[in-house]
């Protein structure tokens, strides 16, 4: 039998650590962790994470796929308080908001988390510290149906609902809200990602759906390349340069379609396993998390996001 040396022309070298810059196809054997391991590309894939404990759409979320954070939504006889902590394969109860909200802003941690806005046009705004809601600097204008994005001390809040915030621009700096530049397309029911220095606002309404992106850069917006699927009532992951769309709704559908932003344009992946609107959303766009949302009823299911691209294989360990 053929030995690898013999097909390749190499061995397999042994190694106490990871090469620090494989190349592909590059085989090797770590004799610390006893692995035989490869480097080459991975596609890009949705596997099921653990459920949240209540269903539920209309929420927002925050934080990464292995800490992250879910807050608020719908159903009931008013919108939810109750908040939930991921750690990467299940859902457990956190401190509960002070104002019950659906459809509101989130954006920071696990651990310094930020819930502002919602509706019915609240101006509240609330900062978690990984177990309880203390009360922040209220909004300027109150709204629901919001894009937004960064930190509980550098937060952005961008278009909405009703009909008089949907180009309006708040930043947050950890106490207060001003005023920053305006979209340049009117909209709400859009998603965002990113910095409040380096933000990212895509999709949403007036209309039935829309593909416009928009870029921010602390002060003003700028347009960027349009979503391949126009759409509302989706969710965003990730940066500017390297952003994550998916979910939400086209007239009459449901999605699950994904796209990839690389700062300049869009390119679609592979879509979730189920298709859905009013979903929660965040992580990064090689690692991105969607927990529940509407599918005709609100749903528990959550779906992590592992982005294609270079990526080191175990083949077998000892």
């Amino acid at each position: 039998m053929a030995t690898y040396k013999e097909i390749y022309g190499t061995q397999v070298r042994n190694s106490s650590s990871d090469p620090a810059n494989p190349v592909d196809g590059q085989v090797w054997y770590n004799t610390t962790s006893s692995d035989l391991k490869y480097f080459g590309v991975q596609a890009a894939a949705w596997a099921t994470g653990g459920n949240l404990g209540t269903a539920r759409f209309y929420l927002a979320g925050c934080g990464t796929q292995t800490a992250g954070l879910a807050f608020g939504g719908f159903p009931g006889p008013t919108a939810l308080v109750a908040t939930e902590e991921y750690d990467g394969s299940a859902w457990t109860g956190g401190g509960n908001l002070a104002t019950d909200r659906e459809n509101p802003g989130g954006a920071g941690t696990q651990t310094a988390g930020l819930a502002f806005g919602g509706g019915p046009a609240l101006t509240d705004t609330e900062e978690y510290d990984g177990s309880a809601w203390a009360t922040g600097g209220d909004l300027t204008t109150g709204r629901y149906n919001l894009g937004s994005c960064g930190t509980q001390t550098a937060g952005l809040a961008f278009g909405g609902s009703p009909g008089d915030t949907d180009e309006a621009t708040e930043e947050y700096d950890g106490s207060s809200w001003a005023a920053g530049g305006n979209l340049g397309t009117a909209r709400n029911s859009l998603a965002g990602a990113g910095t409040q220095t380096a933000g990212l606002a895509f999709g949403g309404s007036p209309g039935d759906t829309d593909e416009a992106t928009e870029e921010y850069d602390g002060s003003a917006w700028t347009a960027g390349g349009n979503l391949n699927t126009a759409r509302k009532k989706l969710v965003g992951a990730g940066t500017q340069t390297a952003g994550l769309a998916f979910g939400g709704a086209t007239p009459g559908s449901y999605l699950g379609s994904t796209e990839q932003y690389d700062g300049t344009s869009w390119t679609n992946t592979t879509s979730m396993s189920t298709a859905r609107t009013h979903l929660a959303g965040f992580g990064t766009q090689t690692a991105g998390l969607a927990a529940g949302g509407y599918t005709g009823s609100g749903v528990n299911t959550t779906e992590e996001f592992t982005g294609g691209g270079p990526a080191t294989f175990t083949v077998g360990t000892d």
